[in-house]
């Protein structure tokens, strides 16, 4: 008989099953409930009195399961929860059976450091691109990464950067023209869609040769960003799970997303991503153009050869992925702390003015030259230290030597991380007013400003794992501030709630709706 027909024939005569199990001895049933009580309590009991975890503080399910912490980061609130776990429990959180939130400074040092070793833990192999090669982000090899980050340090350096600054500009062009548009609607513009479409706009020309097309349709052309947000809300959370990349990355898995009217955008941008580099590689666009897939098409393996394609594709899969979200929303986190303080407002726009009229400055503002506004500076600094892009823990393994927190150690091998946005809001380094956005404080005292650019985890910290797109992201944030404050004066539309927050990784803020009205001051 076949096996379909053995299970066809087992249902029918189900009666047979009951009477099979009925004639297993209660003793045998009561010994196996038994041992799975006795299993749970003994778990119970390990992780509530006996792992090397149970002396720091945290919820009561967080001891026992890593559900706890899933179903708050599915909330999307991890940007205040973390905040209210750290002001609850201290500077170390235990937010799963074998996780740790830190708020230190030390830590940092640690963890994120020049000279340190503290190993990424499995949660990052959720970020790998099958078929494209290694990750300079999810790599948990240092060695691999230090070569990595190596041989893409000259498309990411700041000089590198300044030399692409006229394809940045040529967005900020296209995107002041846009708001001028809107200018003459005397309707609300919702900040949060079009500062989205500049950042993946200049993405597109750095990674590809060309703007995506966004702030021209005023849409989300390739559905990019909703394909990105959803990645980002799926991967983040499955990256705790077994199987991680596979179950993200498999058919079964984009039918079901297909099935739920989910975006399957990742493949259809990963194949568009790839038709383009492919392109250059062939010398079918503009092969001349130096932007940053000049850089990657010449890159070199550890071996001298050159790059392959699935290397190619994986750097400009890597900025755009990462490298728009976080700088969009610096924009908007900066324009936010700035709309919300109208004398901070006044000044800042007064820096500019002054700047443009005593350098007679007819053509947009430079990078170069937004350096030289001290208070313009001061403002990003701050901004994006109150609401960083990425909320989450950046996870690692706690080195060999192990870790001490306010006299607790912590054994090596611990996956434990720290917040970039509970860090930065820590009252032992930014005093008592940490939570307020003040950025005089980056100006009051050098030595003190020395002192926050350490501590400051807007980036991920100062050490060999700092976000490799922080220059692009500088660059863009302090010319869209200059330029946009220089052409219009900017009202939020509910002063109340100014935007809504969506932790996935990233503080994604939607629904930030201004108005924008002309100033009589010639453009530039």
């Amino acid at each position: 008989m076949g096996l379909t027909a053995r299970i066809f024939d087992a249902f029918q005569n189900s009666h047979i099953i009951y009477v099979s199990f009925s004639k297993v001895s209660p003793a045998v049933i009561l010994n196996a409930t038994n041992l799975v009580v006795i299993a749970i309590c003994s778990y119970v009991f390990y992780q509530a009195f006996l792992s090397p975890l149970a002396r720091f503080p945290g919820p009561v399910l967080a001891k026992f399961t890593g559900l706890w912490r899933s179903y708050h980061y599915w909330r999307g609130t991890w940007h205040d929860d973390i905040l209210k776990l750290h002001n609850t429990y201290g500077r170390a959180v235990r937010i799963a059976p074998n996780e740790l939130s830190l708020v230190d400074a030390e830590a940092i040092k640690q963890l994120y450091s020049h000279g340190h070793h503290a190993k990424k833990t499995k949660w990052y192999s959720v970020w790998d691109v099958r078929n494209a090669g290694a990750n300079v982000f999810s790599t948990q090899d240092n060695k691999e990464h230090a070569f990595l980050r190596k041989r893409l340090s000259g498309a990411y350096s700041m000089t590198s950067i300044l030399k692409f600054e006229q394809y940045i500009q040529s967005c900020l062009d296209l995107f002041m023209i846009q708001m001028q548009k809107h200018v003459g609607l005397g309707k609300p513009v919702n900040m949060s869609e079009w500062t989205n479409m500049l950042a993946f706009d200049v993405v597109g020309e750095l990674a590809y040769g060309s703007p995506l097309g966004q702030l021209e349709s005023g849409t989300d052309t390739l559905n990019i960003r909703s394909s990105i947000y959803q990645y980002f809300q799926w991967g983040s959370n499955l990256g705790h799970f077994p199987g991680q990349i596979s179950l993200l990355q498999n058919p079964f898995a984009s039918s079901i997303r297909r099935f739920l009217g989910l975006a399957d955008g990742p493949v259809h941008f990963q194949r568009w991503s790839s038709e383009q580099v492919r392109k250059r590689q062939e010398g079918k666009n503009i092969s001349e153009r130096k932007d940053m897939l000049y850089h990657f098409i010449n890159m070199k393996g550890p071996d001298g050869a050159p790059a392959s394609h699935g290397e190619i594709l994986m750097e400009t899969l890597n900025i755009v992925g990462a490298g728009a979200d976080t700088t969009s929303i610096g924009m908007r986190s900066t324009l936010h702390y700035i709309c919300l303080n109208p004398e901070r407002y006044a000044r800042l726009q007064e820096e500019i003015d002054t700047y443009y009229k005593d350098n007679t400055l007819t053509s947009p503002i430079t990078y170069t030259d937004t350096l030289k506004l001290p208070y313009l500076c001061a403002v990003v600094k701050e901004a994006t230290r109150l609401l960083p892009s990425i909320v989450y823990q950046l996870l690692r393994h706690v080195p060999e030597q192990g870790l001490m927190i306010d006299g607790k150690s912590i054994p090596p091998g611990t996956p434990v991380g720290v917040s970039p946005i509970a860090q930065n809001r820590d009252q032992a380094i930014w005093g008592a007013d940490a939570d307020i956005f003040r950025p005089e404080r980056w100006l009051e005292d050098e030595q003190m400003a020395r002192r926050y650019e350490v501590a400051n985890m807007t980036f991920g910290g100062n050490g060999p794992r700092m976000c490799i797109g922080r220059n692009i992201a500088l660059v863009e944030i302090h010319k869209f501030i200059a330029q946009l404050l220089r052409n219009f004066d900017v009202e939020l539309v509910n002063l109340e709630v100014p935007w809504r927050i969506t932790s996935v990784w990233f503080a994604f803020q939607h629904d930030m709706n201004v108005i924008l009205k002309p100033r009589t001051i010639p453009c530039g």
